[in-house]
């Protein structure tokens, strides 16, 4: 029977301090992933699934995230992003903006 299988934990993507520029993430599932100063400049992340995702210091200078899943302000105000990053539609720029001005100010 199926349910009578341990349960096996899933690993978890720790690519923290990692050059991963231009690397096509797509639908791929960053959960619980730590990306934590990894450079993913021009990175293509459509479709994925940040939940939990650590992005302390996470270089995405034009990276595209457009339709990413689970993806929240507060990571993002940890990243380091441009002009040319292409948030998903559910992010607002300027709330991100605000976010990490604020954040940067809090000692």
């Amino acid at each position: 029977m199926l349910k009578d299988r341990p349960k096996v934990a899933m690993p978890t993507l720790d690519v923290h301090g990692a050059f991963i520029r231009r690397t096509d993430f797509s639908g791929a599932s960053l959960r619980d992933a730590n990306m934590s100063g990894a450079d993913a400049t021009r990175a293509i992340f459509r479709g994925a699934d940040f939940k939990g995702a650590r992005l302390h210091g996470t270089i995405l200078r034009s990276a595209d995230l457009e339709g990413a899943k689970n993806l929240t302000l507060e990571q993002l105000a940890e990243a380091v992003i441009d002009d040319q990053t292409r948030l998903p539609s559910y992010l607002d720029r300027g709330r991100l903006r605000e976010l990490a001005s604020t954040e940067r100010r809090l000692p």
